[in-house]
């Protein structure tokens, strides 16, 4: 009947979801494991090397304390998404929030940091790389444009903001390196979003082969 293959394509997509809710739930426990190695690593690396400076001056303890502050904040992230985990509250917002949250603390440190010429700004590939583990599609590109609008900011920032009472170091770039991060960034989103398109198509491919198995 004309109608069958449309109901096979309902259940199709109806089990399609509910395996990708399953994959999702999965991704942001690896995410937020990931998550939480990534921050202490980072942050070891900067308190090593607040410890090498001397003399310490001011600027340079204020900016400790910053970044000491907004990664207590982040580990409490870490510590929110667990909390959501363990005890069943796993809304489908969940993994933009924490993906936000990222981003925007991200932005945060950078700013107050080197902006656009830190080396850390290859955390925003980071971000989008975490986001491809919870096998949605939607959340790369947001992860993706949310990376490439917080660069920009920094760029912006980096010509023609500063914080009041804060010492804002030469963040200037070469046209050209900024280009090229932004390239990156969307590079990487779009890699990772074929990447899912293919796990689905290996997936459906796989159930058909099983089931012409079966039904030999």
């Amino acid at each position: 009947m004309a109608t069958e293959p449309i109901r096979n394509a309902a259940a199709g997509e109806r089990l399609w979801f509910i395996v990708g809710r399953w994959q999702e739930y999965e991704g942001e426990g690896r995410a937020n494991v990931l998550r939480l190695l990534g921050i202490t690593a980072f942050y070891a690396v900067h308190f090593a090397n607040y410890l090498s400076l001397e003399p310490r001056t001011a600027s340079d303890r204020d900016f400790h304390l910053a970044v000491t502050f907004l990664t207590t904040a982040w580990c409490g992230l870490c510590g929110a998404v667990l909390y959501c985990r363990t005890h069943g509250v796993f809304p489908a917002w969940l993994k933009y929030l924490s993906t936000g949250c990222d981003l925007v603390l991200l932005t945060t440190v950078l700013t107050l940091a080197d902006g656009p010429r830190s080396p850390l700004v290859v955390a925003y590939l980071l971000i989008i790389v975490l986001a491809s583990l919870r096998f949605n599609l939607q959340l790369v590109w947001f992860a993706t444009g949310g990376a490439m609008a917080g660069y920009i900011f920094l760029l912006g920032y980096a010509r023609w903001g500063a914080v009041p009472g804060w010492p804002k170091p030469d963040m200037s770039l070469p046209r050209y390196a900024q280009t090229t991060f932004l390239v990156a960034l969307a590079l990487t989103g779009v890699v990772l979003g074929q990447v899912i398109r293919r796990v689905r198509q290996v997936a459906t491919d796989y159930a058909t082969r099983l089931e012409r198995t079966r039904g030999g």
